[in-house]
C-alpha cells in the first residue's frame, strides 16, 4: 500500500491529518538560519578592507614625487564601491521591516537575505575586472608590469574562485529555502 493510500484511509478514519507540523520548531529552525550575520559582516568586511585600500592608496601614493594617476583612480574606484556598499546595506535594512514576524515572513526575509548576500557576492566578483585593469595600467605606468601582472592576477582570481563558491553556497540555500515555502504553501 502506498503511502498516499495510506495517509488517505488515515484522514477519512479519524478525521485528523497523519502527521503534524510543528510551527514553533520550524520557526526557531528559521530564524537560526535567518540571523546569519554573514551579509552584514561581509558587508562591513568589504567596507572596511576598501576604506583601508583607499586611504592607503591616497595617503601613501598621492603624496609620493611621481605618483602614477592610475592608483589615484583605483582609489576613487574603491570609495566608489564603499558608497554603493553603505546604500545597498542601509536598504537592506530598511527592506528588513516589510516582512512580517510569521512562518512565511521569515521564510521570505531568510529568501531576500540570501538574495542580497548573492549580490555582494557578484558584485565583488565582477568588481575585479576593472580593478585588475587599473592595477595593471598602474603597474604599467610604474614600470613594474609583470610584477603587478602577477601580483594581481594571484589574488585577484582567488578571490573570483571564492566569490563564486559564495554564489553557488547561497543558490543552493536558497533553493531549498523556496522548495520549503512550497511545501508549506501546498501542505505537501
Amino acid at each position: 500500500m502506498e503511502f498516499d493510500e495510506m495517509k488517505k484511509i488515515w484522514d477519512a478514519q479519524n478525521n485528523e491529518p497523519l502527521y503534524a507540523m510543528d510551527e514553533k520548531t520550524l520557526q526557531k529552525r528559521i530564524q537560526r538560519k535567518k540571523h546569519s550575520v554573514l551579509t552584514s559582516i561581509s558587508e562591513w568586511i568589504l567596507i572596511i578592507s576598501y576604506l583601508g585600500a583607499a586611504s592607503l592608496l591616497v595617503g601613501y601614493y598621492s603624496f609620493k614625487p611621481g605618483s602614477n594617476i592610475f592608483l589615484s583612480l583605483e582609489a576613487a574606484w574603491m570609495f566608489g564601491v564603499v558608497v554603493y556598499i553603505v546604500i545597498s546595506h542601509i536598504r537592506r535594512i530598511k527592506a528588513s521591516r516589510w516582512f512580517d514576524r510569521s512562518v512565511h515572513g521569515d521564510l521570505y526575509h531568510s529568501i531576500y537575505l540570501i538574495s542580497c548576500q548573492m549580490h555582494i557576492s557578484q558584485v565583488t566578483r565582477w568588481n575585479l575586472l576593472p580593478m585588475g585593469v587599473i592595477m595593471i595600467f598602474s603597474g604599467w605606468a610604474a614600470g613594474k608590469l609583470f610584477f603587478v601582472s602577477a601580483v594581481v592576477l594571484v589574488l585577484y582570481s582567488l578571490t573570483f574562485y571564492a566569490a563564486g563558491k559564495g554564489i553557488r553556497a547561497n543558490k543552493r540555500r536558497k533553493q531549498k529555502l523556496q522548495v520549503l515555502i512550497g511545501k508549506l504553501e501546498t501542505g505537501k
